[in-house]
């Protein structure tokens, strides 16, 4: 027996010094240009952008889906796109975010509708790659669920590690749409405003059980909101017109127990059904004049929602 523990652990002591020599490797120059760097400048917007302020949390919906020059033109206030990429999971994204808000602010929580079925609200493996590789200290905002959930990507993560150091190939000085140059001031996507839309095949019925925690995790976001003196809304994401027709009794379902729950909503889910021709690359993404027709539904909502507050505002400047 002894000699049998004796094997495995001259078997497991090697693995766990090649895995962590894996992950403290540098990340690849590839992947230090793409768009998970932006959480760096994005926490600084949150940071150091003066109030009036109103913040935008969610995934690509939000990054890849609004015009904040139209908000703050219109509404006087000065507009932070957190949006990033849905994998970074909403949980995360509400724990990153909560730190920096500040009295007065209008929070504005977007997420996608994948986020309330499932696991997906606990990060896949670009919170992992965040975590190790862009934030490390942020990995005290994961709670046990989070870090449960993240062992899945492990093995995957590991070898995107591997491959970055075998593959050097030569960067390319154009900035992709993906990168953490294609971030304009605001936090907004821009890079693609002018690129003519893809063919998107519309996404399928969301799989999975809606998950409970996703309510209790915005229902504590919202009490260190009011605690701070800012005020929560939640809008429903921007979202192509056929991938909606299929989701929609999960979506609907999604409505109630946001209701249930008594959360200020700036609308319902179908008035940001987006017509396929303003989908630019994925049911979520949208075309310039896409990005300007659902920056101007939320405007007309934030308007009828919260006039008096943002009137009140204003006179703050």
């Amino acid at each position: 027996m002894k000699k049998f523990f004796s094997k495995l652990l001259l078997f497991i002591i090697p693995a766990i010094i090649i895995i962590f020599t894996i992950v403290f490797l540098p990340p690849s120059k590839s992947f230090q240009k793409s768009l998970f760097y932006s959480l760096i400048d994005k926490n600084k917007l949150l940071e150091n952008t003066p109030c009036p302020r109103i913040i935008f949390i969610g995934g690509s919906n939000l990054s890849f889906g609004l015009n904040c020059q139209m908000i703050k033109d219109s509404l006087q206030l000065n507009p932070v796109n957190t949006g990033i990429h849905v994998g970074l999971g909403l949980k995360y994204m509400l724990s990153d975010a909560e730190k920096y808000v500040k009295e007065n602010d209008i929070v504005i929580v977007s997420p996608e509708y994948q986020q309330f079925y499932g696991d997906l609200a606990n990060g896949e493996i670009e919170l992992l790659s965040t975590i190790v590789d862009v934030s490390p200290n942020s990995i005290k905002l994961l709670d046990y669920k989070q870090c449960y959930s993240l062992i899945k990507d492990i093995p995957m993560y590991l070898k995107s590690k591997v491959d970055g150091l075998i593959n050097k190939s030569n960067l390319d000085s154009t900035i992709g749409i993906y990168d953490r140059k294609a971030f304009n001031s605001f936090g907004d996507v821009y890079i693609h405003w002018k690129l003519p839309k893809e063919k998107v095949n519309p996404s399928g019925k969301i799989e999975g059980k809606i998950n409970d925690d996703v309510f209790i995790s915005l229902n504590k976001f919202r009490d260190i909101v009011n605690k701070k003196k800012a005020v929560l809304y939640i809008t429903f994401p921007c979202y192509q017109d056929l991938s909606f027709i299929n989701a929609t009794i999960q979506i609907k379902e999604i409505e109630r127990n946001l209701k249930s729950y008594a959360f200020n909503l700036l609308s319902n889910p179908e008035r940001y059904i987006i017509p396929d021709s303003l989908i630019y690359n994925t049911p979520y993404h949208l075309t310039k004049k896409g990005v300007d027709l659902r920056t101007s539904l939320l405007i007309e909502d934030l308007k009828r929602c919260s006039d008096i507050r943002i009137q009140k505002l204003r006179l703050l400047k």
